[in-house]
């Protein structure tokens, strides 16, 4: 019965999507300013993240992840930052080689606690991240050299609207620290777990001298309410090249309004 509720979930969002992005360039006058994200990238699926990349570099101007909101247009080319959660290793092995190919820059956000190791957050059991490993220091600082951008996730993966006042410095603060001193050089960006954040959260991250925040609430840069909580829209290799489309020209952002209205059902 899920499985049957989560293909017809699907199956609107892909539809209203559609709809959606026929009236987008009514609605916002281009270029438009998204950011997507990653999480795990299996060997298997690899075909169709190349293909995903080949059309963003050809169809899209990417830039730096902290950099979507200040970036200086490419003409009418949609503004694009890719960004990956958790660090894993399968970026490393799976997806560097293809960024590389086609020159585009990606973001990664890592948590610091579970550096080399297995996750050890809350997962869900049929989840895939089980078997996953987050890159070590060394992998890091190669990523770093080699110019893609290291930023937080915190130490330990916390839900941060659901930990105390000291606990949540703790995991902003000292996850800046060790990326810095992993790094060389200033961490200028945060995601938060989960995309679980509230004005508390934000303001927490402003005040340990992040620049920039990202949640996973699928809203465009442009409907982004503030520089801490700018949208993304999740991507993964095995969506069809239609609705990664809709996805780059941020078309899934009518999902925010589907969200809406069920929580005023659900608290009416």
């Amino acid at each position: 019965m899920s499985f049957r509720f989560g293909m017809l979930k699907d199956i609107i969002e892909f539809v209203s999507a559609l709809l959606y992005g026929v009236f987008l360039p009514l609605i916002h006058k281009p270029p438009r300013r998204v950011v997507i994200y990653y999480h795990n990238l299996r060997r298997q699926s690899m075909e169709g993240f190349e293909k995903q990349m080949a059309y963003l570099a050809r169809k899209c101007f990417a830039v730096n992840a902290s950099e979507v909101i200040t970036a200086l247009p490419n003409g009418s080319k949609v503004i694009v930052g890719i960004t990956f959660d958790d660090g894993f290793i399968s970026f490393h092995n799976n997806a560097l080689p293809i960024l590389q190919k086609y020159r585009l820059p990606a973001a990664l956000f890592v948590p610091t606690g579970n550096l080399g190791k297995r996750p050890n957050w809350d997962l869900q059991e049929d989840c895939s991240d089980a078997d996953e490993v987050i890159m070590n220091k060394e992998q890091v600082v190669e990523l770093d050299k080699a110019g893609y951008e290291i930023l937080s996730h915190t130490v330990s993966h916390p839900y941060l609207t659901e930990i105390d006042d000291i606990k949540l410095q703790d995991e902003l603060e000292r996850s800046k620290q060790a990326l810095e001193q992993i790094v060389g050089h200033d961490i200028v960006g945060i995601s938060y777990p989960y995309g679980a954040y509230n004005d508390k959260v934000c303001k927490a991250a402003k005040r340990t001298g992040y620049q920039i925040g990202f949640c996973v609430e699928p809203y465009s840069v442009d409907s982004s309410p503030n520089s801490f909580q700018i949208g993304r829209f999740k991507v993964s290799p095995t969506d069809s090249m239609l609705k990664f489309k809709l996805k780059l020209i941020g078309a899934y952002e009518i999902v925010k309004y589907f969200r809406r209205l069920k929580r005023m059902l659900f608290q009416s």
